[in-house]
C-alpha cells in the first residue's frame, strides 16, 4: 500500500514538493502555514477561507470524526463514486496532503475510475484512518486562529467577517465544515483521507 501511495505522490507533481516536506524541522510552523496558504491560493484560486478550515482541519483531526463501520464506508464510498462516473475529477490531484503537516492525505475517486485502486483498497485505507484518536493536539481553536491570521496576511480577500465568525464558532467546538461551495462548484472534490504513513 506504501509503494501505491509513492506513486500516487510522484503522479501529483505540483504537489510533489509540499508532500516531501510534510516532516520537515527546517521550517518553523507559520513559514509552513504559510506555504500552504500560497500553494492553495495558486492551485485553487476560487477557494474560500473555509477550505484552508478544510484542509487543516482534516490534518489535525484525521478522519476521528468520520464513520469506522465498514459496511457503511463501503456503501457510501461507493454511493459517491457512482454519482461522480461523468464528472471531471482531474480538477484536483489525484493524490494531495492535508494541512501543513501533511498528516493525511486526500485520495482522489479519480484513482478507482482510471483502476488505479479497487473501491475496496480505498474503503480499507479510509477506515484506517477513522474512528481513531488521531486528533493532534487538544486545542483547535488556537491552532485554527493562527492559521487564519497567516492566510489573511497570504491572501487578504480570504476576509469575510461572517464566515471568519462561523469559522470561530465551529473552531471552539471542534467542528468539521464541507467544501465552500465555490470549491464544490468548481474543483468536484470526490475523495476521501487516509494516513500519510511515512511518505
Amino acid at each position: 500500500m506504501k509503494v501505491f501511495l509513492k506513486i500516487l505522490l510522484l503522479m501529483a507533481l505540483p504537489l510533489t514538493a509540499l508532500c516531501q516536506a510534510g516532516d520537515s524541522t527546517s521550517r518553523s510552523t507559520d513559514d509552513a502555514i504559510r506555504e500552504m496558504c500560497q500553494h492553495i491560493h495558486n492551485q485553487y484560486p476560487l477557494a474560500t477561507l473555509q477550505d484552508i478550515y478544510k484542509t487543516c482541519y482534516q490534518d489535525f483531526f484525521g478522519a476521528e470524526h468520520l464513520m469506522s463501520d465498514t459496511a457503511a464506508a463501503r456503501y457510501y464510498i461507493h454511493q459517491e463514486l457512482e454519482q461522480c462516473r461523468d464528472t471531471d475529477l482531474s480538477l484536483i490531484p489525484k493524490c494531495e496532503p492535508t494541512g501543513y503537516r501533511h498528516r493525511f492525505v486526500r485520495i482522489n475517486f479519480s484513482n478507482i475510475l482510471e483502476r488505479q485502486l479497487s473501491e475496496e483498497q480505498l474503503v480499507m485505507m479510509f477506515i484506517d484512518a477513522a474512528g481513531k484518536d488521531n486528533a493532534f493536539s487538544d486545542d483547535w481553536l488556537s491552532e485554527w486562529k493562527n492559521i487564519e491570521t497567516i492566510a489573511l496576511e497570504v491572501n487578504p480577500g480570504w476576509a469575510d467577517a461572517e464566515l471568519q465568525s462561523e469559522l470561530t464558532i465551529a473552531a471552539e467546538n471542534s467542528h468539521a465544515v464541507r467544501h465552500s461551495e465555490a470549491f464544490r462548484e468548481n474543483y468536484n472534490p470526490h475523495y476521501r483521507i487516509v494516513r500519510n504513513n511515512g511518505l
